[in-house]
């Protein structure tokens, strides 16, 4: 069998996360847009014969970020990925970021997230953080080198993302992607048409880091229906 991925749509329940610039109108927050994106993925990764293990499939809360890690560990996930969406008081704020634990060396899967989300967004910021709070959007301690697949600038820290850190603990590799922000009118609006191919391009990052070829989704063909030739059609 191919490798178990832990997926996390992040909040769910009465932890509705953040808004979007149409949240008064449509009524959906980032716990929406989560398991959305969640479910997508989970789609191409069945489709191409990985296990899938959700903490969620409903608007529910599964329990912090700690209980959503032990789901992981439980399950014998070979690699686990949260999955949220950013928000800011200025609608300024936007691009994609993307968390990994401290103690990770190679960045196939993480240099798929950043040329997918890339291709859509800013990268916001280097891809690990300090588990010193005061850090938040200071100091980095590792970034991506794309040629080489490979972090650099590793430190001993902990990351504070309880989800990353309760996975690594257990011996999971989990990254953290903040897809974008819905707060800002451009990244929603790219996000929302391109969906998606986001979601495909995600899970792609994750087959071919695990050596498999991936296999896209096939687009419905339209049958051609057989021209009736009329009375009056000139026939050449």
């Amino acid at each position: 069998m191919k490798a178990k991925i832990c997926i996390d749509a992040g909040h769910g329940g009465s932890s509705s996360g953040t808004y979007s610039v149409n949240t008064v109108r449509d009524g959906l927050f980032e716990k929406d847009f989560a398991l959305e994106q969640a479910l997508m993925v989970e789609k191409h990764l069945l489709r191409n014969g990985f296990g899938v293990v959700m903490t969620r499939r409903t608007d529910i809360n599964p329990g912090n970020v700690s209980k959503r890690a032990e789901i992981a560990a439980k399950e014998k996930s070979d690699f686990a990925l949260s999955i949220h969406f950013n928000g800011f008081g200025s609608e300024s704020a936007n691009g994609t970021e993307i968390y990994v634990p401290h103690g990770e060396k190679q960045a196939e899967i993480e240099s798929g997230f950043y040329e997918v989300l890339g291709g859509f967004f800013k990268i916001r910021s280097p891809f690990a953080r300090s588990n010193n709070l005061s850090d938040r959007n200071e100091i980095f301690d590792k970034k991506l080198d794309i040629g080489t697949k490979k972090f650099g600038a590793v430190s001993e820290k902990k990351d504070y993302f309880g989800f990353i850190r309760g996975c690594w603990e257990a011996g999971i590799s989990a990254d953290l992607l903040e897809i974008c922000f819905l707060t800002n009118p451009e990244d929603f609006e790219k996000y929302s048409k391109n969906r998606e191919k986001i979601a495909e391009g995600i899970a792609k990052s994750i087959v071919t880091a695990f050596g498999e070829e991936f296999v896209p989704e096939k687009t419905a063909e339209i049958p051609v229906k057989p021209r009736i030739k009329r009375k009056f059609d000139v026939i050449n």
